[in-house]
């Protein structure tokens, strides 16, 4: 079962009828949860209140400084992915801030998009790592 990982979500249905689950590689699965990391608010997690990170903290504190919290989002990534994920180590944490137009039928929003990318080193192999993804603010999304 070592290193062997899973695709979420799972799949309990198969896994009740005692089929086998979609397996992923350790770079999916890092992916996967650094973004579980990065999308949960602190407290959601019962077992241990300080999983998560402090992008829903400040989603719409529109008031505060955005280099300060561009900073505080940075650093808030790079501690709680370090914290949390034993199978990397995290090098580095580059954080984009730009804003897209997003059209509906009716209505046409501009909403801030964070590009995140959390750059690190597999601990099992010593081999480079990095993760990319998109999220929106106010309120917070995927891209």
């Amino acid at each position: 079962m070592k290193d062997l990982y899973y695709k979420i979500p799972f799949d309990y249905k198969k896994l009740s009828n005692g089929e086998d689950t979609t397996k992923v590689t350790i770079e999916e699965s890092l992916a996967q949860f650094i973004s579980v990391i990065i999308s949960t608010i602190f407290g959601e997690y019962k077992y241990d209140e300080e999983f998560g990170t402090i992008i829903w903290d400040t989603d719409f504190n529109l008031l505060a400084n955005p280099n300060k919290l561009k900073d505080m989002i940075k650093e808030s990534i790079h501690e709680k992915v370090n914290q949390y994920e034993k199978r990397l180590t995290v090098t580095e944490v580059t954080l984009g801030v730009n804003e897209n137009t997003l059209s509906y039928e009716t209505n046409i929003r501009v909403k801030k998009r964070l590009d995140i990318t959390v750059y690190g080193v597999i601990k099992n192999t010593n081999e480079p790592y990095y993760f990319k993804s998109s999220y929106y603010l106010a309120p917070f999304s995927f891209k």
